[in-house]
């Protein structure tokens, strides 16, 4: 009796739920209608054309549709069709759509599976946007366009995606937004542009590219979250912020690639090195700004510029060697870059611009090109530079251009600089001797501000540098300076120069050389004791020519090596407590060292300078003024380049059997109980 009570009660509801079934139907189109029965949830579109008008204008009607059934013969969705349908689980269009309209899709929350046919060739913006289920999509194999947000927020979205060589279009954010996992694209777009807004291509984890790929466009793959990439053949141009924080950990740029935009891989926190290929001859700007794990960069031979800001804060990076071809380094180009421990910087550049080496920690080597004229504002700033071999062709050092060098410890400014601008030198804690050179004109305020270990400073500008009262304070006041003979008096009477202890001209005791291109003026201090002085200047080793003058500096005798030839011009200063001579017939670009000895009546050597200058053009380095070094002349060794220490050297006849040599440029002496230079400081 139940069994059968049972039974009537199904057969009352199925009669009741059919009952209620509700049909709906209308037109979408001049030759298109459609029917939804509510009972089976399935829409039919029949009929031919493109779908128009507000279709399915009634809302309440969209929560039955789980299925469509579009017929061949349909061109299009119309736009906002189906949006908000939020039963529809599948889709799968016939191959005569052509064009999927605005928002046609958006906001079906159960849409699973997206088939779109093979003649697809636009899908308009925000089509399937926040269809949070969508798991599988098949892209046409004709589709050229897809809209600004067209898959926005697909959040699901895991399986492949294929790409085809005719996408020519793809619009900002077209599948950006948050994701629970990251599908495959499989790109073959040859050449795709796409939407200035950032992230077309967020969604992907990986991406496979086609053989035939040509060009990867701007922010294609912006903040995808990608692992490795490694580019066809095929690819020559990269656009900006192609690949910007994308989480790549390696890419493989191909040879073909001729073009990198701005910022191509910024931000990339897991990229440890790069390859950049020969045909690049432009590092744009940023390009590999906040790399923070990039290590080492390959730059090619032929790169001609590296751009703003290009490695900054690559704090690891350890190595990037800098092409010979490449002539401009921009602003901030190695800002930050903390583990970088040298640089040498290629011959022909001219100029080094604006924090180019800014808070390079650990950079303790900088080689210098000959070429060199400027050094912008703040270029090294901050670093750890410990000696400063700066070109004589440099003219212009910038504010706070080598602010706080707590290593540096000597500094020799090259005379073509005329003005030290503010702060270039303010905070090098451990510098102890400056050296200006003959043209420096203007020293800015705070140049020298808070170097309070300076003990000693050199000036070789006739005419005292216009300064500031700020230029040097915190120097001590009991640093020596030292000046022309000529010019103490306007040092001593200037209040910022006239602050520091300056010999008095009685007693000066070291020798100047002002070198142009084929003279040397040679000014020394005077001995009352003296009967004649001497000049001895060598060339590569071996003696140029000889010089003997009388108490007043007049020419007494010359003699030249062989081959040699030279004429002498007597400059009789009428300065008491100095002398000077101006030896001409010299070879421009030429190093030479000197030995001027002041002798008493039996021609026994009272006082013995030693020293070096070089004429017009020369590029290598000097040792400087000369000093006083020794009661006996030394003896120049016949081979300049001789790695022997006992090659060329002749004793003194003292009692000690001292030997003594200029050897690589240096004044050393040899005694049994070892080789010490003109400090005394053991050589070996």
């Amino acid at each position: 009796m139940k069994t059968k009570v049972f039974i009537i009660l199904v057969c009352l509801t199925m009669m009741a739920s059919s009952a209620y079934a509700t049909v709906y139907n209308g037109v979408c189109g001049e030759n298109l209608t459609w029917t939804l029965n509510s009972e089976d949830s399935t829409l039919v579109i029949s009929g031919r054309g493109d779908m128009s008008g507000w279709t399915f204008g009634d809302y309440a009607s969209r929560v039955y549709i789980k299925h469509i059934v579009f017929p061949e013969g349909m061109t299009s969705v119309y736009g906002r069709a189906f949006s908000g349908c939020p039963a529809l689980e599948s889709v799968t269009l016939p191959d005569s759509v052509i064009t999927i309209g605005n928002n046609a899709f958006e906001n079906c929350g159960s849409l699973r599976v997206a088939r779109l046919g093979k003649n697809v060739r636009t899908i308009e913006q925000e089509a399937f946007r926040n269809c949070s289920a969508l798991k599988h999509l098949e892209l046409s194999d004709s589709l050229e366009s897809i809209g600004v947000r067209a898959f926005n927020n697909c959040v699901s979205l895991t399986d492949t995606v294929v790409f085809p060589e005719t996408l020519s279009s793809i619009g900002g954010n077209a599948f950006g937004g948050d994701r629970i996992g990251g599908s495959v694209a499989v790109w073959k777009a040859r050449h795709c542009q796409t939407g200035e807004i950032a992230t077309p291509m967020k969604h992907f984890a990986h991406v496979v590219f086609g053989d035939k790929v040509e060009y990867i466009g701007p922010n294609l793959f912006s903040n995808a979250l990608l692992d490795t990439v490694i580019l066809p053949a095929s690819v020559d141009t990269i656009e900006h912020h192609a690949f910007y924080a994308s989480g790549l950990s390696y890419i493989e740029l191909p040879p073909s690639l001729a073009y990198i935009g701005s910022e191509a891989f910024y931000g990339n926190l897991s990229l440890k090195s790069l390859v950049i290929p020969e045909n690049i001859s432009t590092i744009p700007g940023s390009m590999c700004g906040r790399c923070s794990a990039l290590e080492s960069v390959t730059l090619p031979d032929g790169l001609q510029i590296i751009g703003e800001f290009a490695f900054s804060n690559c704090s690891v990076l350890k190595r990037c060697d800098i092409p010979t071809t490449v002539q401009t380094i921009g602003n901030g180009a190695f800002y930050i870059c903390s583990s970088l421990p040298s640089v040498t910087l290629p011959e022909g550049m001219t100029r080094i611009a604006d924090v180019a080496f800014q808070s390079c920690s650990m950079l303790k080597e900088v080689h210098f090109p000959q070429s060199l004229t400027t050094i912008g504002d703040g270029s090294f700033q901050e670093c750890a530079i410990d000696s400063l071999g700066l070109p004589p062709s440099l003219n212009t050092i910038g504010e706070n251009a080598f602010r706080s060098l707590t290593y540096l410890k000597e500094l020799i400014i090259p005379d073509e600089v005329r003005q030290i601008k503010s702060n270039a030198f303010e905070g090098c804690s451990g510098l102890s001797k400056v050296v200006f050179g003959k043209k420096t004109a203007m020293i800015d305020a705070d140049a020298f501000k808070n170097d309070s270990l300076i003990t000693e400073i050199r000036c070789r500008a006739a005419y005292p540098p216009l300064v500031e009262s700020a230029t040097f304070a915190g120097v001590p006041d009991s640093t020596w300076l030292f000046v022309p003979v000529q010019s103490i008096a306007a040092y001593a009477e200037d209040p910022v120069w006239g602050r520091f202890r300056m010999p008095k001209e009685e007693e000066i005791n070291y020798v100047t050389v002002d070198a142009e291109e084929t003279t040397a003026n040679f000014i020394w201090p005077t001995d009352s004791t003296a009967s004649s002085y001497q000049i001895d200047i060598y060339k590569d080793g071996p003696k140029f020519c000889s010089l003997t003058l009388d108490s007043r500096g007049r020419l007494l005798g010359i003699s030249f090596a062989p081959g040699r030839n030279a004429s002498m011009d007597n400059a009789d200063s009428g300065i008491p407590s100095s002398l000077s001579f101006m030896v001409t017939g010299l070879e421009v670009a030429s190093r030479y060292n000197y030995v001027l000895s002041a002798l008493d009546a039996t021609g026994k050597p009272i006082h013995v300078y030693f020293g070096d200058f070089a004429t017009t053009g020369y590029t290598g380095d000097l040792i400087g003024d000369g000093y006083e070094v020794i009661p006996t002349p030394p003896v120049i060794p016949r081979n300049p380049e001789a790695k022997d220490y006992t090659e060329g050297i002749e004793e003194t006849g003292s009692e000690e059997a001292e030997k003594k040599a200029i050897i690589e440029g240096r004044l050393l002496f040899i005694t049994p109980q070892g080789i010490y230079d003109i400090t005394g400081k053991r050589i070996k």
